[in-house]
């Protein structure tokens, strides 16, 4: 097992459809087939943990009504299709859906908590599933849950604890040729290594997975010989 945190922000969908003369939806299509490849690829590779920017709260708020729709039932149909697959339970994956799913269609809502349910008792591997999310939405509801525990000075250690999601990640790949984060995990994201792809999520494959996973080994060893090489010293 490779104990590290992935974090996907998988871009360019609708860009992808639009130069392919196809409507949005085809592009959100071919992007959910290819999630799938994605995470039995991730799985091939012994990634302990992976999360997902599936839809962020500005998605909702700019995207067209008609969209949304089409996004909400292709949301739906996947987490119940992982509620009940066999890799899924083989491979022992805990499935999280973070974000306001509360504010999202019923049918979402009850999909996600079967999927979260039928998942509940996995310590293998960590499948989140970010819908609905925002990082600064994330930081704001843990620092007013902080308060109202009334727990007296907000530490790291306290503010950890309360975050949606506590693993920092190890590394962030990012479709699309944009370069931002786009509210994506800003806390947990402090430390990590990014690599912004020119790709379209829907034609990412296999093979780009694996160089960025070979690029972050080389870098993550480079690091540590650094650390090994030069003592630390005080600033006075």
């Amino acid at each position: 097992m490779w104990s590290i945190h992935l974090g996907l922000i998988p871009d360019g969908n609708r860009r992808w459809a639009r130069e392919h003369g196809l409507p949005p939806l085809e592009g959100h299509r071919r992007g959910a087939q290819v999630m799938e490849n994605f995470l039995k690829w991730c799985l091939k590779n012994e990634i302990e943990e992976v999360s997902v920017y599936l839809l962020s709260i500005e998605n909702i708020l700019k995207r067209p009504r008609g969209e949304l729709e089409e996004i909400f039932k292709t949301l739906s149909y996947y987490l119940d299709r992982l509620a009940t697959d066999e890799i899924v339970h083989e491979n022992h994956i805990k499935i999280r859906v973070v974000g306001k799913i509360n504010e999202l269609p019923s049918r979402v809502e009850d999909s996600a908590k079967r999927a979260e349910e039928s998942t509940k008792h996995y310590k293998r591997h960590f499948l989140n599933l970010l819908v609905a999310y925002g990082g600064i939405d994330e930081l704001l509801k843990c620092i007013q849950v902080l308060s109202k525990k009334k727990r007296g000075r907000i530490t790291k250690e306290l503010l950890e604890e309360n975050l949606w999601i506590s693993r920092p990640l190890d590394l962030i790949i990012r479709t699309g040729g944009e370069c931002r984060l786009s509210n994506f995990l800003l806390y947990q994201s402090a430390h990590a290594q990014i690599f912004f792809i020119k790709k379209y999520w829907p034609d990412f494959t296999k093979e780009d997975l694996e160089k960025c996973l070979e690029e972050f080994k080389k870098n993550s060893a480079c690091c540590e010989e650094l650390s090994e090489q030069t003592p630390y010293r005080e600033n006075y």
